[in-house]
């Protein structure tokens, strides 16, 4: 396998040497030179593209309604009714019904009949209590209020062209020219630089186009939500109290009194007589009757009920932008055409210990197959991609750089 990689280097160092007649710079005797194609090196990166840009959003705020314990009337406030009587006072009444002359002259007098008031007539009153009645009423249990809806914002896609690689340059082999003088025709290939364009890859980003409406500016919809009620027992006034006025008759009783006929004197009463007198007791009114009102307060039944802490609203929210990762190639390096590079010689590549080799690339996590000391497909590869994860020339050479940058010296 060795002398395998050795007749490589060879071949490839011997057709470079007849193709091209100049001389590597800084060569040093006992070292051994090869000339590479070296390609553009490029290096992947991520890129957030936006396909939807920051953007100011209109959002509904729900209505904010809490529960709370309350009370609805049973039975409204109301007014009751008394009746107070007259109130009375009694008298003793003296009357004087025969003077003590018309015992000495009967013709002088005259008898008089009057009515006197035991009890005079007086205005009384009679009241009635409120009548009520049962039904089912309707109690509000939460209010009406109003709902906001904001319509979602409806978007169309907008293709965006993005390079995930810029344009570069390679070098194309041609066929081997006809006027070619070399023994091997290979010497006389031709080798084209030519341009390569940009890659570009077609990412979809978000443009608003209003809303599902027939006014696409118009996304607000106001609704007002009725209340809401429940049957819940209670008693209405049907008759109010009323209050009667009535008159309550009197109490009397008729006399007969004696009285000087007009243009009588009063004659002088004889010996040993008096007048005669009539004693009563009667009624005297000292406060009429009248109707007094009390004020009968609601009668209330527990519930539990809503409240409307805040109607439905619209607020603004800033949404953030939205992004779509690209995976993009990024030049590093530019590459160029015969490259001198350093490889080993014959002697130190008899040398080469391959088993340090897989070690080495085994100790840095490339290599993971045996440690038999076989340069084999498997070591090839680990070589390319330490080489190319390590900014050196990819071409799964042994060259001096990778065994220096394997610690193998060179």
């Amino acid at each position: 396998m060795v002398k395998w990689l050795f007749l490589a280097f060879s071949l490839l160092l011997s057709s470079t040497l007849s193709a091209q007649h100049f001389h590597p710079p800084q060569a040093q005797p006992g070292r051994c030179y090869v000339q590479c194609l070296v390609p553009d090196r490029y290096e992947w990166v991520s890129e957030n593209i936006i396909l939807r840009p920051e953007r100011e959003e209109l959002a509904a705020l729900p209505p904010l309604l809490a529960e709370r314990r309350d009370s609805y009337v049973v039975r409204p406030a109301h007014v009751r009714l008394r009746a107070i009587a007259p109130q009375w006072a009694e008298e003793e009444v003296r009357i004087l019904l025969s003077p003590a002359g018309r015992k000495a002259k009967p013709e002088a007098y005259v008898a008089v009949q009057e009515t006197l008031w035991l009890q005079p007539p007086v205005r009384v009153f009679a009241v009635s209590e409120p009548v009520w009645e049962s039904v089912q009423e309707a109690v509000e249990i939460e209010p009406a209020h109003q709902k906001v809806e904001v319509l979602p914002i409806r978007y169309r896609w907008v293709p965006q062209e993005v390079e995930v690689r810029p344009p570069g340059r390679r070098w194309i082999r041609k066929k081997p020219a006809g006027g070619c003088l070399e023994a091997d025709p290979e010497n006389c290939a031709i080798w084209c630089l030519v341009e390569t364009p940009a890659r570009m890859e077609t990412v979809y980003r978000q443009e608003p186009i209003g809303c599902d409406s027939e006014d696409p500016d118009d996304c607000i919809r106001y609704t007002i939500v009725p209340a809401k009620t429940t049957l819940k027992p209670a008693e209405r006034l049907k008759e109010p109290a009323r209050a009667v006025e009535q008159t309550e008759p009197g109490h009397f009783q008729i006399i007969t009194r004696w009285q000087l006929r007009p243009g009588q004197k009063e004659p002088t009463a004889p010996a040993n007589t008096s007048d005669e007198y009539l004693t009563l007791r009667r009624k005297v009114l000292r406060r009429e009757a009248r109707v007094e009102t009390d004020s009968i307060p609601a009668v209330y039944a527990p519930i539990q009920r809503k409240v409307l802490l805040r109607d439905g609203g619209v607020e603004t929210r800033v949404s953030p932008p939205e992004y779509i990762t690209v995976m993009k190639q990024r030049l590093i390096t530019r590459g160029g055409y015969w490259t001198w590079r350093e490889v080993l010689c014959e002697e130190k590549l008899a040398n080469l210990n391959i088993r340090q080799l897989q070690e080495a690339l085994k100790a840095r996590g490339y290599y993971a197959g045996r440690v038999d000391g076989v340069l084999n497909e498997q070591v090839k590869a680990a070589i390319l991609r330490f080489q190319a994860e390590n900014d050196l020339p990819a071409d799964g050479n042994v060259d001096i750089e990778t065994l220096q940058a394997l610690g193998l010296g060179g």
